[in-house]
């Protein structure tokens, strides 16, 4: 089962010229999400909600389902990125890092469950590569449709943008959520102090993360400022819960590296922050 939550498409996005343009997707358990884009230009955004129905296990999956139904998607295209979501990730410096031992970086950390696959991304930025693992069998289709696409981590191109975008003479903390997926990155001058990904249930455990992380790191509420990107409101109950801790709180604005029309200029600066940020990933 799909449905769709946004349907943005510019007055001058044209279907014919889809082999001219750029697709980057952004594909997480519950929903995908795809950007279209000339060199710069955003020209459309349509997000899925994905749901499997347990009363047909025969049926097709719900990306399966998409790709037959979404005719835009049929079209060629002249590149394809795949963002992958998951919590499963490890970072390594360059200088450290060998590629027949990731897995074994990774095992440090975290547990790979069985059906997941190891793979990395390199960041410039950062002088350091993302090792992370993913359950193949929600990307699988992607990549039989799209056997030319590349595909990342969703938090590579993320920590590329805050690194190389938002440097200050501070240290500053970023977040980003998607879905119930909160991610936390610390910027001391432009060097990562701190970059981790947590799950949450509920408005009162993202925001136990967030002052756990200040205290961690003896970040001051009063001084160091948090950016928010991802899909969080000034009106909703994690942002007034946050903000009677920490006041200085800024909505990060949309990247320099893209071009928006009037349509997706309606939407809040910081929505869809990781499935931009899919541009700078290499």
């Amino acid at each position: 089962m799909v449905e769709i939550t946004h349907n943005i498409f510019e007055e001058d996005f044209n279907k014919q010229l889809a082999h001219t343009y750029n697709l980057s997707v952004l594909v997480g358990a519950d929903r995908l999400s795809y950007l279209i884009a000339s060199q710069k230009q955003v020209l459309a955004i349509r997000t899925y909600k994905l749901a499997t129905s347990p009363l047909n296990q025969n049926a097709k999956s719900p990306i399966q389902q998409l790709l037959v139904e979404d005719s835009v998607l049929r079209e060629k295209f002249r590149s394809i990125k795949i963002g992958i979501v998951s919590n499963k990730f490890t970072l390594v410096p360059n200088s450290l890092f060998e590629e027949e031992s990731a897995e074994i970086y990774l095992n440090t950390s975290v547990k790979i469950p069985k059906k997941h696959k190891v793979s990395f991304d390199r960041i410039s930025a950062l002088q350091a590569v993302n090792v992370y693992a993913y359950d193949y069998s929600s990307i699988e289709h992607l990549l039989a449709y799209f056997p030319k696409a590349t595909f990342y981590h969703n938090t590579t191109g993320l920590l590329d943008n805050f690194i190389s975008n938002f440097a200050s003479d501070t240290k500053d903390v970023f977040i980003n959520i998607y879905a119930h997926q909160l991610s936390i990155t610390v910027l001391d001058r432009g060097q990562l102090l701190l970059h981790n990904i947590f799950e949450f249930k509920s408005s009162e455990d993202c925001l136990y993360y967030i002052l756990l992380v200040y205290k961690q790191l003896a970040l001051n509420t009063k001084k160091h400022a948090i950016y928010v990107a991802g899909e969080l409101m000034k009106d909703s109950e994690i942002y007034n819960m946050l903000y009677k801790y920490i006041r200085n709180i800024h909505f990060v604005a949309t990247p320099n590296f893209y071009n928006f029309g009037t349509k997706v200029k309606q939407l809040s600066s910081n929505f869809f922050f990781d499935l931009y940020s899919l541009k700078l990933c290499e």
